[in-house]
């Protein structure tokens, strides 16, 4: 079981703000592809973001270390595999950077020069 859907959502609060952890695009994109299941593979993870091993475990430390993601080693016969999961911070964080986005965008849009 590669991704498992979830039909549960956080809430973010307050004002939307960007969060220099996803300066990353590829930080953003794990956050992203997480934010759509329950937990997910390390592997399937890997395979979307198209990161090598060691780069999609550097991006993966920075996550964790802001307690953006949770990372869980599962034994699997003889092997171990590692399971990520996004926290509710990391939830209430990823949607605060897309609110902000959006903002962005909305309000250079609205504000555009008639001619």
């Amino acid at each position: 079981m590669a991704r498992t859907t979830s039909l549960a959502a956080t809430a973010s609060v307050g004002e939307p703000t960007l969060d220099d952890t996803f300066s990353s695009a590829m930080r953003l994109r794990i956050c992203a592809y997480l934010s759509g299941c329950d937990e997910a593979d390390f592997k399937a993870v890997q395979e979307f973001c198209g990161l090598s091993q060691p780069n999609l475990s550097k991006n993966l430390t920075v996550l964790a270390d802001r307690g953006y993601v949770e990372i869980r080693k599962v034994a699997s016969g003889r092997y171990t595999k590692t399971r990520l999961r996004l926290t509710a911070t990391g939830q209430g964080a990823l949607q605060s950077h897309v609110a902000a986005l959006q903002d962005i965008v909305t309000t250079a849009r609205t504000q555009q020069p008639t001619s």
